[in-house]
Order: C-alpha cells, then structure tokens, then sequence
C-alpha cells in the first residue's frame, strides 16, 4: 500500500524523505525524515525506511510511536505492525493485521500479503484466488503466474547448463532444492530479517573457499530456490523463467564467496 497520511500534508522534508525511500536509499530517507515536524507521518516512514534497513529493533520502537500519534486504529499502522510482524515471522499476528485490513479495505497489496501468508500455510489454492483478486482490484497487476514443478525444475537445468564451463566445476556438488516457501528452520532467529518469507532463494552452507580448507562437519553447500515466491513476482512465464535463472546465479554468486557487487560484477545477477 503506498499512503500519504489523511488529513495532513507533507512538509517539505518528508516529502524529499519519500522521494528518496521510493528511490532505495533508506538511509538517506531517515535523515530527510528528521527534520519533520509531523510526527505521526514521520514515524510511518522511518517504519518503513527501518524494514527496508533489516533494522527490526528500531522499526517496533517507531511503530509504538506512530500508534500514539495516530491511533491503533489507523488503517496504515495496522499495516505496518503486519509487515513487523511478518519480517519477524510472527506469521499469525502478521496475518490479522492484514486481515483486519482486508475487512474494511480490499487492496491489491493487501491480497498480495494474504496470498503470501497462505502459502506459508500450504493453502496455494487460497493463495491463487488472492492473486487474482489483487488483478482483478488493479488492471495493472499481471493474472498469477504458476508452473508445474517439472516446468521449473527445466528451467533450473537449463539456466545450470549456461554457466561457464569454470562455474560448472565450482557448482556440481551444490545441491539446488526447490520449495513453494522458505521454512523457520532456514531462519537465523537472531536476524529473523535476514531471510524474510517473501525471500526469492537462499545459500545454506560452506563457501567453496570454505570447502577448500576443509572445514570439519560442514553440511553441504545447498541453494534453496522458493517456488511460490518466484511466481508471485513475475509477470508471466516469460519472467519467472528468468527470474529463476537471476536468483539462481545470485545465489551461485554467494557460494563462490562473493558480496552483492561482486555478484554483479561475474554477469551472474
């Protein structure tokens, strides 16, 4: 949902701090943000700017201050303690938050969220009726997009197939796992952020560097790639085909030991 708060208008530095979240610079928000003198508005977007940081911490403590400038009852603060909630992965308190909404307010974003909830819950069947609510709300949005999982293993293949043939050496002990969502087992509870429900893939386990030095007891090196999340962000077929390969190389990327920019930098993402 994007909001810009009832019944107020934006000062100039909150304006900028908006500008600068759409653009992704969070951090560069917070400090446009704090020259605010509207506090409720304020404290919404340094909520959201916080998410976007993984800072969890400072985002709860935010939320306790938009609920006192604004109410419990306010349709964006219930928003944003469901998305606290759901980088925390407190999926039940995440999903009546979104559910609250949903009674008074069917939004795309808002059926987007269920949808991803009810996925965690094994219910796709629900998820897919969601997703084409959320369409059917916004004209905009693409009809949901779902393959078989013969389809997206191929396609997981073929992407293996194009790799160098340097990568394809480094890669033939990664075990490539497929799941419709990641699992709370995959979850560090320390950084609970770090590996959000809506996360396209992950990398679990030893670096080649790692391996290399022959680290004992390690597990084997595995790339997890979440089906259901993958497909609820393409566009179609198309996409999610090249979604899967992105994400795979992405995270092939981690495996060989590599930051963000050096990921980038290989021509694997």
């Amino acid at each position: 949902m994007q909001h810009e708060h009832d019944g107020e208008a934006a000062d100039a530095a909150l304006e900028a701090a908006i500008q600068s979240l759409e653009a992704g610079d969070p951090e560069l928000a917070l400090t446009q943000a704090s020259r605010s003198q509207q506090h409720g508005p304020r404290a919404l977007l340094e909520i959201r700017a916080y998410l976007d940081l993984g800072m969890l911490e400072a985002a709860r403590e935010r939320l306790e201050t938009a609920r006192s400038e604004l109410g419990e009852d306010d349709v964006e603060v219930v928003e944003l303690e469901g998305e606290v909630a759901l980088e925390s992965w407190e999926l039940e308190a995440a999903a009546q938050a979104f559910e609250a909404i949903a009674e008074v307010e069917r939004d795309p974003w808002i059926c987007e969220r269920l949808a991803l909830l009810a996925d965690h819950r094994g219910d796709h069947e629900h998820a897919r009726a969601l997703l084409e609510e959320a369409a059917a709300l916004d004209g905009e949005r693409p009809a949901p997009v779902s393959v078989s999982a013969a389809t997206f293993d191929k396609i997981v293949e073929d992407a293996l197939a194009s790799l160098a043939p340097s990568f394809k050496e480094q890669v033939r002990h990664v075990r490539v796992v497929r799941e419709p969502v990641p699992f709370r087992e995959l979850v560090d509870p320390r950084e609970p952020s770090a590996t959000p429900p809506d996360i396209l893939g992950l990398f679990v386990g030893p670096t080649i560097h790692d391996l290399a030095e022959d680290f004992p007891a390690q597990l084997p090196p595995s790339i997890y790639l979440f089906q259901r999340n993958l497909e609820r962000m393409a566009r179609d077929e198309e996409h999610l085909a090249e979604e899967i390969r992105v994400t795979l190389f992405h995270e092939i990327g981690h495996l060989l030991g590599l930051d963000e920019e050096g990921v980038a930098e290989l021509g694997l993402a």
